[in-house]
C-alpha cells in the first residue's frame, strides 16, 4: 500500500531526494541550517524555478529553448534601457521588458513552426541573435556614464523586498525563522496561475498531446501550430518574470546576464519530470529542480567543496536525470 501511495504522488522520488539532500546539509555543512542561507537559497533560485517553469513549456512540446539566457538579458536591458535612458516609470519598464521576452518566445516559435525549423537549429541561432541584439541596444555601451548607475525606481526596490513571515505567524517565539523574499510569492504565483492553466484548462492537455504525439493531435483537430509558438511565448514569458526579478535583486543590467542560464533552466525542468520527449510535465518538477540544484551548489560550497567539482557533480546529476527518464521511458512503452 506505501508504495502504490508513493507512485500515485507526483515528484514523489525527487521530494524524497530533496528532503535527503537537505537533511544531509543541514547535519554536514556549517551554517547551513540557519535562517540567513534559506532567505539566500529562496531570493537566489526563485527567479531560476520561474525560467525553469517557462522551459517546461517547449520541452512538453518536445522541443527545446536555447535562447532563455539570451531573453534574460534582453528583457534585463530593455527594463535598464526604459528607465535610465527614457526615464519611464518602474512599472512600465517591467512590463516593456516583459513584453519584450514574450515576443521574442512567440518568435522562437514561429521559426519552427513557419520555417520548419528544428527547436534545436532555431533557439540556437536566436540564442546568438538575441545576445547581439543586447549588445546593440546596451544603454552601458551607448552611454557609457550610466554603467554604475543602480536602478532606484520604486517597482525595483518592492521586489527586492523581504517579509519577516515568522512575526506574522508566531512561529518566530519557538524557533527562528527565515525572512521570505517578494520573488518567492512571486514565484507561489507563478506556480498557482500555471497550475490552473495546465491542469484545469484544456491548454494543458492539447499541450501534452502535441508533445506526446504531434500527428495524433494534428488529425485530432487540435491547433498544434498555434500551441507550439504559445509555447515558447510561455517560455519567453516566464524568462521576462525572471529577469525581472534578477534584475531587481543586481539593480542593474548587464550585456552577459543570463550566460548559461539555459542549460540550468533545463536541468531543472528535466530533473523535475519533464519528459525530453514531449507529453509530459508539471508546475511542481521544475520548481523542485531548481531548489534542488540550488542546495547543492550552496552546500557544497559551504563544505569547502571546489566549485569544479560542484559542475562536475551538477553534470552527474543531470545525466542520472535523463538516463533515468530515458530508462521510465523505455519501461513504460
Amino acid at each position: 500500500m506505501p508504495n502504490k501511495l508513493f507512485k500515485h504522488i507526483p515528484n514523489a522520488g525527487l521530494i524524497f531526494f530533496f528532503v535527503l539532500l537537505t537533511s544531509f546539509f543541514c547535519l554536514f555543512a556549517n551554517n547551513f541550517s540557519t535562517s540567513m542561507n534559506a532567505e539566500n537559497i529562496l531570493a537566489g533560485y526563485s527567479f531560476i524555478a520561474i525560467i525553469a517553469l517557462g522551459q517546461m513549456f517547449p520541452i512538453t512540446a518536445r522541443g527545446i529553448d536555447l535562447s532563455t539566457g539570451s531573453i534574460v538579458a534582453l528583457a534585463g536591458m530593455v527594463i535598464y534601457d526604459c528607465m535610465l535612458i527614457f526615464e519611464l516609470s518602474g512599472w512600465v519598464s517591467i512590463g516593456l521588458g516583459i513584453l519584450a521576452a514574450t515576443l521574442a518566445g512567440a518568435l522562437n516559435g514561429i521559426l519552427i513552426v513557419r520555417f520548419n525549423l528544428q527547436p534545436f537549429v532555431a533557439t540556437l541561432a536566436t540564442l546568438a541573435g538575441y545576445r547581439g541584439l543586447v549588445y546593440a541596444i546596451s544603454g552601458r555601451q551607448l552611454y557609457p556614464e550610466l554603467a554604475t548607475t543602480p536602478l532606484r525606481d520604486p517597482a525595483v526596490k518592492a521586489l527586492n523586498e523581504f517579509y519577516d513571515i515568522g512575526s506574522w505567524t508566531g512561529l518566530d517565539q519557538f524557533f527562528q525563522t527565515p525572512w521570505i523574499p517578494v520573488s518567492f510569492f512571486v514565484l507561489l504565483g507563478v506556480m498557482i496561475a500555471l497550475f490552473v492553466l495546465l491542469t484545469l484548462s484544456p491548454y494543458g492537455t492539447a499541450l501534452k498531446a502535441t508533445g506526446g504525439n504531434y500527428e495524433a493531435a494534428r488529425l485530432a483537430g487540435l491547433p498544434v501550430r498555434t500551441i507550439t509558438i504559445s509555447a515558447y511565448a510561455m517560455s519567453g514569458l516566464l524568462a521576462g518574470i525572471g529577469a525581472v526579478l534578477l534584475v531587481s535583486r543586481l539593480t542593474t543590467s548587464t550585456e552577459s546576464l543570463g550566460i548559461g542560464m539555459e542549460l540550468t533552466a533545463i536541468a531543472a525542468a528535466v530533473i523535475g519530470g519533464t519528459r525530453l520527449q514531449g507529453g509530459k510535465g508539471n508546475v511542481l518538477g521544475p520548481v523542485l529542480g531548481a531548489f534542488l540544484l540550488g542546495i547543492i551548489l550552496v552546500g557544497l560550497t559551504l563544505m569547502g567543496i571546489s566549485q569544479f567539482v560542484q559542475q562536475m557533480l551538477t553534470g552527474g546529476i543531470l545525466l542520472a536525470a535523463v538516463g533515468y527518464d530515458s530508462f521510465r521511458t523505455r519501461k513504460q512503452a
